[in-house]
């Protein structure tokens, strides 16, 4: 009997701890066409490990996330996502030039571990004309933002991170390339980091940070919050 116990303890904080190793992101295309509907997924799981999870698995609250599509002018609309089998998927119609900014800000609704958990998701698409996109949805503590967002194999872009406003300085972070080998990499003492790929396809970019400060989420207690961050991205 103590023997099932223990077994049943562990593989419960095994699935806890597994919830945390994973991560939120958006996939779309680089590049659209004003006219011409632009296909979104989202999905949830181990990018690095090419193993997302199936929407039914998706625990707590994290279902209800809400994706907001900002247009070059500064408008935003919410993008209605549909369930798939292992991810959600949207649409949008880009009608003008400029970079289309996609971003999900998330706060988990139950406290795990005694953590609090926020999830961060953006991708851009450029459309004719581009130029970045400066604008971050309120609510996201960590960002990733991009010098520049189309780039060619071999081609150099400094991307930054910002923490609470200020630059996530000499902090670690990891990029997965098309092979699906995590590179960790590391922001300077501005928050800036080199992103230059080296061949052609998807690039996952994700920092974490935690933040100790206590505090009480729905009626529970929590010890600190996660803060957990990711940018996608396509390499011509």
């Amino acid at each position: 009997m103590k023997t099932k116990i223990s077994l049943l303890a562990l593989f419960l904080v095994f699935s806890i701890s597994n919830v945390f190793a994973h991560a939120l992101w958006i996939e779309t295309a680089l590049t659209g066409k004003k006219g011409q509907p632009m296909e979104v997924k989202v999905f949830f799981g181990e990018y690095e490990s090419n193993e997302p999870d199936s929407v039914a698995k998706w625990f707590s609250n994290l279902k209800e996330f809400k994706m907001v599509l900002t247009a070059p002018n500064g408008q935003t609309k919410v993008l209605t996502a549909s369930p798939e089998v292992l991810y959600y998927k949207a649409r949008f119609t880009p009608d003008q030039d400029g970079t289309y900014k996609i971003s999900i800000v998330h706060e988990v609704a139950d406290v795990y571990e005694k953590a609090k958990i926020e999830y961060y998701a953006f991708a851009d698409v450029a459309v004719g004309t581009s130029k970045i996109n400066a604008t971050f949805p309120a609510g996201a503590a960590l960002t990733i933002r991009p010098a520049k967002h189309v780039l060619k194999v071999g081609e150099t872009a400094i991307h930054e991170v910002i923490y609470n406003k200020t630059p996530f300085a000499n902090q670690k972070l990891t990029v997965v390339g098309p092979d699906k080998k995590g590179q960790p990499t590391q922001t300077d003492t501005q928050g800036k980091f080199t992103f230059k790929p080296a061949a052609k396809g998807n690039y996952f970019l994700e920092a974490f940070t935690e933040d100790k400060t206590p505090g009480k989420l729905n009626g529970k207690d929590y010890e600190k919050t996660w803060h957990l961050v990711t940018y996608t991205t396509q390499v011509q």
